[in-house]
């Protein structure tokens, strides 16, 4: 996956991706992590895993039910741990002919625990879809899987 943001900071964020679907929830979490900064996104479609175009909403929203998806970032500064959640945008699924997951995201995030804002945009390309290994249940918290970090910041 290939990320950058601008706004309240700038960066960017390469690495490998996993994508991992969880059948119990019906939900498709792709992640990239390169030292302590990481990228999530999680999309719900409507009936099935299909390509389409999935609107970025806020968590815990009004508007989230499926088909929606869900965008995080969150990179370690100087002194603090900066984390934002998406509440606007789209991410865009494709699939190769290969069967794998292609796609590209922009979003607007808001951070945590202030009132800053970015934008992200990234890509990812060529991702097979595993079923999920934990947390993978009706009421489950458990997030602990990440990929291995294959990445770099900048």
């Amino acid at each position: 996956m290939e990320a950058t943001w601008t706004g309240a900071d700038t960066g960017r964020l390469s690495g490998g991706a996993l994508a991992e679907w969880c059948d119990e929830q019906r939900r498709l979490e792709i992640r990239t992590v390169a030292g302590d900064t990481g990228l999530a996104v999680a999309v719900f479609p409507a009936v099935v895993l299909s390509p389409d175009s999935y609107r970025v909403v806020a968590a815990g929203s009004k508007d989230s039910a499926a088909p929606s998806a869900r965008v995080a970032l969150r990179w370690f500064g100087k002194t603090a741990i900066y984390g934002f959640q998406g509440d606007s945008g789209i991410v865009l699924l494709e699939r190769t002919d290969s069967g794998q997951l292609t796609g590209r995201l922009t979003a607007r995030g808001s951070s945590v625990s202030n009132s800053q804002r970015v934008t992200i945009r990234g890509e990812f390309q060529n991702l097979a879809v595993v079923p999920q290994g934990r947390g993978c249940t009706a009421d489950s918290t458990d997030t602990d899987s990440e990929p291995a970090d294959s990445g770099r910041i900048d």
